[in-house]
């Protein structure tokens, strides 16, 4: 019994190791499970945030031609390390548009946005050159556009114009002398080579064109940091800059509506000092990429301008927070060390750059190429100014002859130094008993007189003048035609421009007689024009339409001194 009650107890104390052994195996069940259900847990967020939660995300890429393989590329690389924005898969669309069209676009905004012309509403814009920013409106980009890929704008020709170039010292300021010297070329060692003959390429694929034109006009005003204002551009020095870029020494017109690739190709077919064309403006990289052989680049002394492809983020409607996100995380991968080489291999410089030539304006750069695609011609022209009390009309803001001295300044500061120009003023007794006076006699621009040019003297002449009293139109045309003709200048266009706004009230000449002096004292070896603007109602105008159709000059109506329209006439009568 005993025994019993001793076997039974031993039984009773084997129970306690038992429950406890239960407790711990439940407790280390209970803890693995629980890191089993963290890891889970992890695992479900993970793969939340792998297959993007908030779904796909393509974000839109427009860049210039010269860059799209390469950014491609990088667009393809890019999506393969499976990007994650904002729990947004993302993947980069590259579009294709050349820059000029695209600057067009973002400076009218997202609201007038064709997709069908550009594809879709871009996020990321890298056009080939910060000028292209210049146009866009304020708060359009988002932060500072940084630079993926830039190459710069250089001379490509001959090796041996190239070295001539560089052991010459050539600067942007010396390539209209060389380009019209018959001797440009000889002089810096290569005879028979003639003159510069640089090629002006304007079709849709010569985009180095306009910022080697603005190098060019930059330090013909000697502006140190290479910047250009639109009134520099039409200053008078750059209008014959241009103008003499215009035409070869040969007397051919520079100009072209090629591409540049395409005169490159003409230019290493034809190497020789005989070749219509022995120099183009290229980027660097383009010659390198180029298949064209036997050239080579030379920089022009100045300040070198440069297609930096600055990566610009677009705000202010283009875009989202978002994508804008996505656009900053994508151009810091194309920036990489590691994925820039894909623009160092196609010929390109990578990393930041210090721009030595500031960014020119796109109303700058046009203005610039309508100088060189219609150049000024050296003329002599007196400018005979009615200045009568009609002249005293208002006309928008200001009087008609306010209107008209405005015009008539922007034309002194921008024809021309080869130009030979005066200015005559006319109503009634201005210099005794004669209805006209001599403001600034007829002669060479940029010839010193007095205390400066006479290109300042026809300024502040003209920004001196009052409206007078009555009209003596006659008798002041008869004079001002008479000297035209003593003083003619033989190989260029000899006119005298009448700028009035009333009909003659000097009874002593009458249209008849007026006419047939003109006929008289006419020279044919000697054709002097008479061109007339005529500001408002004339009612003399049959007899100023007589009087330049017997000279050879033309006669013109505008309808108020107000406006563009007074400003273009005058352009084109003394440009």
């Amino acid at each position: 019994m005993g025994e019993h009650r001793t076997s039974g107890g031993s039984r009773g104390i084997s129970k306690g190791p038992v429950i406890a052994a239960g407790i711990i195996i439940v407790v280390v069940l209970a803890v693995f499970g629980w890191f089993q259900l963290r890891d889970r847990i992890a695992d479900q967020g993970v793969q939340a945030a792998s297959t993007c939660v908030e779904g796909p995300l393509t974000l839109p890429v427009t860049v210039d031609p010269d860059i799209s393989p390469m950014v491609t590329e990088l667009a393809a690389r890019f999506d393969a390390t499976n990007p994650i924005v904002r729990d947004h898969c993302v993947t980069v669309d590259v579009a294709t548009t050349p820059t000029a069209a695209m600057a067009s676009a973002v400076a009218a905004g997202p609201d007038n946005w064709d997709p069908a012309a550009l594809g879709a509403v871009p996020a990321l814009w890298i056009p080939r050159s910060s000028d292209a920013l210049q146009g866009v409106p304020p708060g359009t980009i988002d932060g500072t556009p940084r630079s993926v890929a830039s190459s710069p704008i250089v001379l490509a020709g001959p090796d041996a114009v190239t070295s001539a170039l560089s052991a010459g010292s050539v600067g942007w300021a010396d390539l209209p002398r060389l380009q019209r010297a018959s001797d440009g070329l000889d002089a810096l060692g290569l005879p028979g080579w003639g003159g510069l003959r640089l090629q002006v390429p304007t079709g849709p694929d010569a985009a180095s064109t306009s910022p080697a034109l603005a190098a060019v006009a930059a330090t013909t005003v000697e502006s140190p940091t290479g910047s250009l204002s639109l009134e520099q551009a039409r200053s008078g020095a750059v209008v014959s800059a241009m103008s003499a870029l215009a035409t070869t020494d040969r007397g051919q017109s520079a100009v072209s509506v090629d591409s540049t690739d395409a005169v490159l190709a003409r230019i290493s077919a034809d190497p020789s000092p005989n070749s219509d064309v022995h120099t183009v403006p290229v980027t660097a990289q383009q010659l390198r990429a180029s298949a064209q052989t036997g050239l080579s680049t030379y920089a022009p002394v100045g300040a070198t301008p440069v297609a930096d492809h600055p990566a610009a983020i677009l705000g202010s409607g283009f875009s989202t927070d978002t994508l804008d996100r996505a656009a900053a995380q994508f151009v810091e991968f194309v920036r990489q060390p590691a994925n820039a080489t894909v623009f160092s291999d196609a010929g390109f410089d990578v990393g930041d750059i210090e721009a030595e030539a500031a960014a020119t304006a796109s109303d700058t750069r046009q203005a610039l190429i309508d100088a060189v695609r219609d150049p000024a011609t050296p003329r002599r022209a007196t400018v005979l100014l009615d200045v009568s009390g009609s002249m005293d009309t208002t006309e928008g803001a200001r009087t008609r002859l306010q209107n008209t001295v405005d015009a008539l300044n922007q034309q002194f500061e921008s024809v021309v130094g080869a130009s030979d120009l005066g200015l005559w003023v006319y109503s009634a007794n201005l210099d005794g008993q004669r209805a006209f006076r001599t403001a600034v006699p007829t002669g060479p621009l940029d010839e010193q007189i007095a205390s400066g040019t006479r290109r300042d003297a026809l300024v502040s002449a003209a920004s001196a003048l009052r409206p007078e009293t009555s009209t003596s139109t006659y008798e002041s045309v008869v004079a001002a035609y008479v000297d035209a003709v003593d003083n003619y200048v033989p190989g260029r266009p000899n006119s005298v421009v009448l700028v009035t706004d009333g009909p003659n009230d000097d009874a002593s000449i009458s249209s008849d007689r007026f006419l047939r002096m003109l006929s008289d004292l006419a020279e044919p070896d000697k054709p002097v024009a008479i061109d007339v603007v005529s500001i408002g109602t004339n009612s003399d105008i049959r007899t100023l339409q007589s009087m330049s159709d017997t000279t050879g000059g033309s006669t013109t109506t505008v309808g108020s001194s107000d406006g563009p329209e007074l400003l273009d006439l005058l352009r084109k009568l003394l440009y």
